[in-house]
């Protein structure tokens, strides 16, 4: 059995091709009955090739295999097409640690809401908003990494959101439509300068801006040679009256 730190390459496309052929002219000629029966018994390639059985219960028995590795986990994580042979790698942590099976469980368009939820609770805020504008994975795993990335904003450490918006400079801000910045976020955003034209753009523009950021950014040395960025943070429905009358 592979080793919990073993991190095996991944397969090339001619071996995951011969692999699958071993699987469509041979063993799948078998009863699915003697097909999860064997997944629980055989080694490789055999074990390897059985990761592309599409039945839940062969899905289930490699994972109850004591042969069943980092190896195979990928494998069945890439090209099960069933979502609950695909809850089978809850089985060992290491399998969902493996940023590997991470990646092709996000590509796998039958992954569970689950086990995409155990994925989204390991990555960091930054990760989550990469994620959910990314290509590399199915609409469905977007929306979920979407509304992973908002929950998180709302229950993340007020630091790291300040943190991701200075780095994304405010582009995290179209997914964050209906939230709003806690007090402490708001509070160290402003004792950072900002030198980002388009984090202020973002930010006048978006309604859950903070009274106090909004204060803040028009004292910005960015924001004081641009007139229509003015405009556009005086607009702003929550700035503070005191920092309007200062302005004019």
């Amino acid at each position: 059995m592979a080793s919990d730190d073993e991190s095996p390459a991944p397969k090339s496309e001619p071996q995951r091709l011969a692999l699958r052929r071993l699987f469509e002219e041979r063993l799948s000629q078998f009863a699915a009955d003697s097909r999860t029966r064997l997944a629980g018994q055989l080694g490789d390639p055999e074990l390897q090739a059985l990761c592309f059985d599409p039945l839940p219960n062969v899905a289930r028995a490699l994972v109850e295999n004591p042969r069943f590795g980092l190896v195979h986990a990928r494998l069945l994580a890439a090209h099960h097409p069933h979502p609950t042979g695909l809850s089978a790698l809850t089985k060992k942590d290491a399998f969902l640690r493996d940023p590997e099976v991470q990646r092709m469980l996000l590509r796998n368009v039958q992954t569970p809401p689950m086990l995409l939820q155990r994925i989204f609770n390991q990555r960091r805020l930054i990760d989550l908003f990469q994620l959910s504008v990314g290509r590399e994975m199915p609409e469905k795993n977007k929306i979920a990494s979407r509304e992973a990335f908002r929950a998180r904003w709302s229950s993340g450490l007020s630091e790291e959101k300040v943190d991701v918006l200075f780095r994304t400079e405010g582009r995290i801000l179209a997914q964050l439509v209906g939230l709003a910045m806690d007090q402490k976020s708001a509070s160290i955003f402003c004792h950072r300068t900002v030198t980002s034209l388009l984090l202020v753009q973002n930010l006048a523009r978006w309604a859950g801006t903070p009274p106090s950021v909004l204060a803040h950014l028009l004292k910005q040395a960015v924001v004081r040679n641009q007139p229509q960025v003015r405009i556009l943070l005086l607009r702003h429905p929550n700035l503070p009256s005191h920092a309007r009358a200062g302005s004019e």
